[in-house]
């Protein structure tokens, strides 16, 4: 039990019990009078001792029940407390998840956001008065709502404002927020309270699903960590995966590709469909009826089936979902927005819906740099082969001294893609590049030592790139190793360094091989063409929804300026519009896309340009919305908790209702004597 006012109840007990007594010393003497008789002799030697200063204190029941009830208005005063939980420490964060899964609806009019609210508000109204506390609300990233104060009302309105996003849930931002700054005890950014250093940890205190998809990464976490499991839904069906092709062969066909689970413990049968600009298609195949069985109980710690950023958010009584494919084909060649929806209502919606800019189909154009024979024949055979006949040769000295317009149209690169063959240039106007032994001369990328050839350990066979690739008869004399920044993705591998990477730069794409081809039986394998297919339509364009133009909530829009524009104008999915101011190079980026939709970028050049994009959940884990029973940080079990949140049980109102006895016991006895 504690006291989480003792401090008043002192103050006003060193008042009202001095006082109380003060009324008895004052008590006025009766006056003397003589009488014929010694009856009353006793009875007035007692009134003498009684008026003495105290001993008017002896005996006196009146007095003793008066004391009783005073105490006992004085403890409720104190506020006391009994604790059923271990009591909160004087720092405590409290980090607050708001990501995609907390839209769940628990109830016809709550979400599992009002949930975790309400809960956070509940242990905000039982801190002790000595607590100081901060919230920090995160889904993809953190954003710190209130920092450390110990003013109650301030911590519950910045708890009330906290809003969910439609983005994933990561923790391991905001943990790094809550160690920095309860090490520091920071008020206000760059201002460290003086009693920091005396504190000690700040104890966390999470209030989430335990859907974090990053849970088990090591993290440093120096206080106490305590996780309160808000929700109990597990009803959902939504979409995991999307994809929209036009394939090289057949430029006016649109294949739409979407993988659609069930999370539930039970069987479903929902219809899925197809929308082209809003309006719901009616062909053949437009709308497909998909029955998924129920999750199956899985009590081995697994994965959540689907992959992705939901293998880690896995507890050890998890479900596993079934899952199942939906394939759409549809002839257009216009540009336009593709929609595809389930219909169903279950407890998350905002999965149930992907969206996606398509482009009209294009004559590819490419550009192939080199003075070499040998690979302009097999480059400029294996293109034309997937009848692409605009295949432009260049040697590398006139692409370095060629005119700027006939390089570039519109801000970007004039040709889909660039084959740059053993030559190393700075001349990269945004577009997809792919160097065979050259190198791009961007910041992070450099050529080292020369290695000799050694097996392939390892190929990315998931990559669109590598599909169908026959890397392992491949061979290599010799290569380089490189120095690439640590965003670089590695497609294959030798025994010692990649073979093959990948950048993705603002406007750019590159594919790097780190060997000259040449010095290996690349361009007469049979793996040639289908790398050069891949490459096709990966970079130059086969896939109709690029991935820069397709993202998930959270992520950050890389705008492609064409020339004259100054500022680029976005409406949101809500219907609100943001100015974006323009970059030196020709590009602006966009971070507030917290809401899934289609956003639409519109330009201030002579031509109005507007370019669309879109942003879909499109992750299992959070549509894994069953809580985590077991939540684990970094591998070790977290003490968890459900239900109502209760820290401590308030004792006054039975401190009152004792008062409330003992002053009707005083007015009896009092009475009584008066009577008598």
């Amino acid at each position: 039990m504690s006291l989480l006012s003792w401090m008043t109840a002192a103050i006003v007990g060193g008042i009202a019990v001095p006082l109380l007594l003060l009324l008895y010393f004052l008590k006025l003497r009766r006056q003397e009078r003589k009488v014929s008789s010694t009856l009353l002799w006793k009875k007035a030697v007692q009134d003498l001792q009684v008026n003495a200063p105290f001993q008017k204190l002896r005996r006196n029941l009146l007095l003793l029940l008066q004391l009783i009830v005073l105490a006992a208005l004085l403890f409720a005063i104190a506020d006391p407390v009994a604790r059923f939980m271990r009591r909160p420490g004087k720092l405590i964060v409290l980090l607050v998840d708001r990501s995609a899964s907390m839209k769940t609806k628990e109830s016809a009019d709550a979400t599992r956001m009002d949930a975790a609210r309400e809960a956070a508000l509940d242990f905000i109204r039982e801190l002790p008065s000595e607590s100081r506390a901060m919230v920090i609300a995160f889904s993809d990233k953190p954003e710190i709502v209130c920092g450390f104060t110990d003013d109650k009302r301030r911590l519950a309105r910045s708890i009330e404002r906290i809003e969910p996003v439609d983005g994933p849930s990561r923790i391991g931002e905001a943990l790094q927020l809550a160690v920095a700054y309860s090490s520091n005890q920071i008020d206000a950014p760059g201002v460290a309270a003086p009693e920091a250093a005396q504190q000690g940890a700040a104890d966390l205190e999470l209030f989430s699903d335990g859907r974090i998809a990053d849970a088990q990464e090591p993290f440093v976490t120096r206080g106490t960590m305590r996780f309160y499991r808000i929700g109990a839904a597990v009803d959902n069906v939504g979409i995991v995966a999307f994809d929209i092709r036009r394939e090289i062969d057949r430029p006016g066909v649109l294949s739409v590709f979407a993988r659609v689970q069930n999370f539930g413990s039970s069987q479903v049968t929902t219809d899925v469909s197809l929308s082209l600009d809003g309006k719901l298609l009616t062909g053949p195949g437009a709308v497909q009826e998909v029955t998924l069985g129920p999750a199956e109980l899985s009590r081995k710690g697994g994965s959540v089936a689907g992959g992705g950023a939901g293998d880690s958010a896995a507890s050890r009584d998890d479900r596993l979902p079934d899952a199942r494919n939906v394939l759409f084909e549809m002839e257009h060649e216009q540009a336009g927005t593709i929609e595809v929806k389930i219909h169903r209502t279950d407890a998350l919606m905002v999965d149930n819906r992907v969206v996606a800019p398509i482009d009209p189909p294009r004559e590819l154009r490419v550009l192939l740099v080199t003075d070499r024979r040998p690979v302009e024949y097999y480059v400029t055979r294996a293109v034309r082969s997937f009848d692409i006949q605009q295949v432009d040769t260049l040697t590398p000295a006139r692409y370095e001294a060629i005119e700027e317009a006939k390089l570039t149209a519109e801000g970007r690169s004039a040709y889909d893609l660039v084959i740059l063959d053993n030559h190393d240039t700075d001349r990269l106007p945004p577009g997809n590049y792919l160097f065979l032994g050259g190198l791009p001369k961007i910041e992070g990328v450099a050529r080292g030592e020369e290695v000799p050839g050694t097996p392939i350990v390892y190929a990315n066979e998931a990559h669109p790139l590598i599909r169908n690739v026959n890397y392992e008869a491949m061979f290599v004399s010799k290569w380089h190793k490189l120095k690439l920044p640590g965003h670089a993705q590695s497609l294959i591998e030798g025994e010692s360094s990649p073979i093959m990477v990948m950048l993705t730069d603002p406007g750019h794409r590159y594919v790097i091989t780190t060997f000259d081809v040449l010095e290996s039986d690349l361009l007469i394998s049979y793996a040639f063409p289908v790398f050069v297919f891949n490459s096709l339509g990966y970079l130059a364009g086969g896939e109709t929804v690029e991935t820069s133009r397709m993202i998930q909530p959270g992520a950050t829009l890389t705008l492609t300026v064409p020339p004259g524009a100054t500022t680029a104008r976005v409406l949101r999915p809500d219907g609100q519009i943001d100015e974006v101011p323009v970059a030196d190079r020709g590009t602006a980026s966009y971070a507030r896309t917290s809401d899934t939709g289609l956003y639409r970028v519109t330009y201030d050049d002579t031509a109005r340009t507007i370019e669309p994009f879109a942003v879909n959940l499109l992750d299992p884990a959070e549509s894994h919305i069953a809580p985590n029973d077991a939540f684990e940080l970094g591998g070790q079990n977290v003490a968890s908790f459900s239900g109502a949140i209760k820290i401590n049980q308030p004792l006054w109102p039975y401190a009152v209702a004792t008062a409330m006895a003992f002053l009707l016991l005083e007015w009896w006895v009092y009475n009584r004597r008066v009577m008598v």
